[in-house]
């Protein structure tokens, strides 16, 4: 794991992510990831890094590793792991606090739980207009749980298609249009509003 402490200090070229120091501290000198992991290298209890954590979460989604196998991969107790999870959620919360939309904190940690989760499993096969079917399933059903399943797809693997087609369709504004086209035809009826 990384390194171990809760030094809050920013070196040279680092990104602070002690919560001191102004909005500016959290500016990243250079390339944000490069500064990004020297400070998430910065651990906390038990060495457990921002990066530990979001990895060890990660794997924790799946839904297929119970806890207990997960932290002892690790080398660490289930009190050690919430030591180091209180840890990690009180930082970020700070950050977002202190920082608002300037906080730093939670965007490194979902970047590397993406990054995590995604290696974890391959995409599972869908194109846009299978996405665009299944949130409007999720939609109409009010919760993924039921269209998730009749798919055989777990919550992680709709996180990751999450992903993925946000990134395509940010690029591809064709496939974009075919998702919207899509998604509105399945779309219900709006309720007409009596007056």
């Amino acid at each position: 794991m990384g390194g171990a402490g809760a030094d809050s200090g920013a070196g040279a070229g680092e990104l602070d992510m002690g919560g001191e120091g102004g909005d500016d501290a959290l500016v990243p000198a250079s390339g944000r990831d490069e500064d990004d992991e020297a400070a998430a290298e910065r651990g906390a209890p038990h060495g457990v890094t921002l990066i530990d954590h979001a990895q060890m979460s990660a794997e924790l989604a799946e839904g297929d590793r119970a806890l207990a196998r997960v932290l002892e991969a690790r080398g660490l107790t289930e009190a050690q792991w919430n030591e180091s999870t209180l840890y990690w959620m009180q930082r970020m919360g700070d950050d977002v606090m202190d920082h608002a939309q300037r906080a730093r904190i939670p965007i490194v940690y979902s970047d590397f739980f993406a990054k995590a989760q995604d290696a974890l499993k391959p995409l599972p096969t869908m194109d846009v207009e299978g996405y665009a079917t299944l949130v409007a399933a999720i939609q109409a059903a009010g919760s993924p749980a039921q269209p998730l399943a009749a798919r055989g797809l777990s919550i992680a693997d709709y996180l990751r298609l999450s992903r993925h087609f946000a990134r395509a369709m940010a690029a591809d504004a064709e496939l974009a249009r075919r998702f919207f086209e899509v998604l509105q035809a399945l779309a219900p009826p709006a309720n007409e509003v009596e007056v």
